[in-house]
């Protein structure tokens, strides 16, 4: 808060300042808007209010419109009623005008030429609230006119109830028509979607030869695990005759192929015969060896006759032999010599052989029907998810087909209705007295005069702002501290010693009351200056100053007063003041005081020591000197900021406790930003209410830029 009262107290100030300018300005328009509310006349007051919606949900969604808005498909978030745009309409200019020609209808000729005008200015449509939430707001709207004529109030009444009720009906209207165009556009793209359904799910069933997916897959499944678990069994059977016809073929000596043979040739007779006499030789053959040598007659014709059989029992089997493509050359009697015992192992081992190859067989044929069955089994799940989408996509194209039908009726039935869908809550009627009169409001001057006295009082502000805009003054020390946001180090108020002084330059007037015998007398002028000393002197305790160069932007702003008076109370304070006279081009200094005619520092530049020949001390004041313009003058104006200058101004800093540069005007001459580089800062004088801003302004902006060292400001000529 008071942040903001500091930003504006320079507003607050000018008000102050020009509070009669604003009194008189602000008098004026509360007059004026007195004289004018004298002259109005009485107004009369028309108003009525529409329910837009049912108030239950019920209701709402039995609505036509409900069933548009939400294109077939009713849902209560997309039922809500867009107020702000139904309420632009019922102020457009299409309905206003509706509404006044139905007016005009009604009223002569003289009043009808000012309907258009009052519905632009006194006709206003608003949605109820109850509350400061928008949970508050209702879904009445109220409709409000006034005017100066009750037959004119009265008329706009009527005839806007009615236009807003023909509105309603008529939106009702366009909106079941626009329902009913809507499903007659989606009934075509709903029924062919319904057979491009029906027509891929035949497909379906077609192709893959099923009627429900469900019941094929389980179908599969189970004749899979039909399969797998005969296969299972097979595999255990065949592993048993395996190794039951392994441990045959060790016993027997055979294999499966030379155990057939075995057994045929055992089972031939021509065979069985030869082999019997082929045993019966070999019996004589072991009985005439031990009686005979092995060399003798009868054993080698026995021999011979066993040779010739068993040539003979080759030749007989041979046949057999190829036939099982078992070589001839293999040992005849190894498929032979059997008795009853080997004839039946010979036998078991056939049969195991066979049932292993009809086992094989089998294994093999449930394998393939098991693949046969994987494929379409694995195909099943992706055919049966497509089908599923299929079927849940024609239920549910053939439920909004439905849906769409049956609504499509009852938007027909709807559009056959001619109920009005807004309610009026009130009459549509002129306010009215307890006689059943038109109640006639007096007209608010109050209110008038209120608005006139603060547009006066605005006005006035805006005014007074700019006038004092337009002079480009400082009017207070606090406006130059506002301003420039510089450390404001003195005010120093018109001298009350002297009520006039004779000369007509306000930078050397000060000069004239230096002899005054006045001593005695200590003036709030006089006090000030104790007052800037003190703000340097605290201010810049860390830095002490040792020089500094006092300018100003105008010749009335005092500023060789400042300078003198500031080096008259240092040198009051026990320092060593010099008082440097540095406007060269307009010395004056030298002829106000009873000092010789010392010769100028201008022949003696290169020389410091000369200067403090030229330095006179002042009469009746201790420890103040002065160096005037007329000893700083020299032929070249640029010897103030030549390099022996600086020398000089340095050695007198050293010399004197303070030097004080009495500058020229800030802005006129190059030298004062010289001299101000070359110590401690500048001090700027601002007279109040004689300085020009926007001069202030150019001049800080220069400093600035020259990154020159400012000091602070002092407020002069203060009232």
């Amino acid at each position: 808060m008071q942040e903001i009262l500091l930003a504006f107290s320079p507003c607050l100030r000018t008000f102050r300042r020009q509070a009669f300018l604003i009194i008189s300005f602000a008098s004026t328009t509360t007059i004026i808007a007195l004289l004018l509310s004298l002259k109005d006349s009485n107004t009369y007051v028309s108003s009525f209010r529409l329910l837009l919606e049912p108030v239950n949900y019920t209701a709402r969604l039995s609505q036509a419109s409900a069933l548009t808005r939400t294109e077939g498909l009713p849902d209560e978030d997309l039922l809500n009623l867009d107020y702000p745009t139904q309420l632009e309409i019922l102020k457009s200019s299409l309905i206003m005008s509706k509404i006044s020609q139905e007016v005009k209808t009604k009223l002569p000729k003289s009043k009808a030429s000012s309907i258009d005008r009052g519905l632009q200015e006194n006709f206003m449509v608003e949605r109820i609230t109850i509350g400061p939430s928008r949970y508050d707001w209702t879904k009445i709207f109220e409709v409000t006119y006034q005017d100066t004529d009750p037959e004119i109030v009265q008329a706009v009444a009527k005839a806007t109830a009615n236009q807003y009720l023909q509105y309603s009906l008529e939106e009702r209207q366009n909106s079941i028509n626009s329902g009913v165009k809507f499903i007659d556009e989606q009934l075509p793209k709903l029924e062919k979607r319904v057979v491009h359904l029906q027509s891929r799910q035949q497909e379906l069933q077609q192709n893959y030869n099923l009627i429900d997916p469900s019941e094929r897959g389980q179908e599969l499944f189970s004749q899979l695990d039909e399969i797998s678990q005969q296969k299972s069994a097979n595999e255990s059977e065949l592993l048993e005759l395996k190794t039951l016809a392994y441990t045959l073929q060790g016993q027997l000596n055979l294999t499966p192929k030379q155990a057939v043979v075995a057994l045929a040739l055992n089972q031939n007779p021509n065979h069985r015969e030869i082999l019997r006499q082929l045993q019966v030789t070999e019996g004589k053959i072991a009985a005439e060896s031990a009686r005979f040598n092995p060399g003798s007659p009868h054993v080698l014709t026995l021999k011979e006759d066993k040779e010739n059989m068993l040539a003979l029992l080759k030749q007989k089997a041979k046949p057999i032999l190829e036939q099982h493509k078992i070589s001839v050359d293999d040992n005849i009697l190894a498929f032979s010599y059997q008795n009853e015992s080997l004839i039946k192992l010979t036998q078991q081992l056939i049969d195991t052989h066979n049932q292993i190859k009809v086992l094989q067989v089998r294994g093999h044929s449930l394998q393939t029907s098991k693949k046969a069955l994987n494929k379409p089994a694995q195909e099943l799940p992706a055919i049966a998810r497509q089908y599923k989408k299929l079927e849940q996509d024609l239920a549910l194209t053939t439920q909004i087909l439905n849906q769409l039908l049956t609504q499509r009726e009852t938007l027909k039935v709807e559009a056959a209705q001619k109920d009005v869908p807004w309610k009026l809550l009130s009459k549509a009627d002129i306010t009215r007295d307890e006689n059943n009169l038109p109640l006639a409001f007096s007209p608010n001057r109050p209110k008038k005069i209120l608005a006139g006295l603060i547009l006066g009082i605005s006005g006035g502000m805006g005014i007074a702002i700019l006038l004092e805009k337009r002079r480009d003054i400082f009017y207070t020390a606090e406006d130059i501290q506002d301003l420039l946001l510089l450390p404001l180090l003195g005010k120093i108020p018109v001298d009350d010693r002297f009520k006039t002084v004779d000369r007509p330059d306000s930078n050397f007037s000060a000069l004239a009351f230096m002899n005054a015998n006045n001593k005695t007398r200590e003036s709030l002028f006089l006090k000030s200056f104790e007052s800037l000393y003190a703000e340097l002197t605290f201010l810049y305790a860390d830095n002490p100053i040792s020089s500094l160069v006092v300018s100003s932007v105008e010749p009335k702003d005092g500023q060789s007063t400042v300078a003198l008076q500031l080096a008259k109370t240092a040198a009051a304070e026990g320092k060593k003041v010099l008082f440097v006279d540095a406007n060269v081009d307009q010395p004056q200094t030298y002829t106000q005081f009873d000092l010789p005619p010392y010769r100028k520092l201008g022949r003696g530049l290169k020389n410091s020591s000369v200067v403090q020949e030229v330095i006179c001390r002042v009469p009746g004041i201790d420890n103040l000197y002065i160096l005037t313009a007329n000893a700083l003058r020299s032929e070249c104006s640029t010897k103030l900021w030549s390099m022996e200058m600086q020398h000089i101004m340095g050695d007198l800093s050293t010399n004197y406790d303070l030097v004080i540069y009495d500058a020229p005007h800030f802005l006129n001459s190059p030298d004062v930003s010289f001299m101000a580089a070359q110590t401690d800062g500048i001090l700027m004088v601002i007279g109040v209410e004689k300085t020009s801003q926007s001069l202030v302004r150019e001049a800080m902006d220069q400093i600035n830029s020259f990154r020159l060292t400012n000091l602070g400001v002092v407020a002069n000529h203060l009232s």
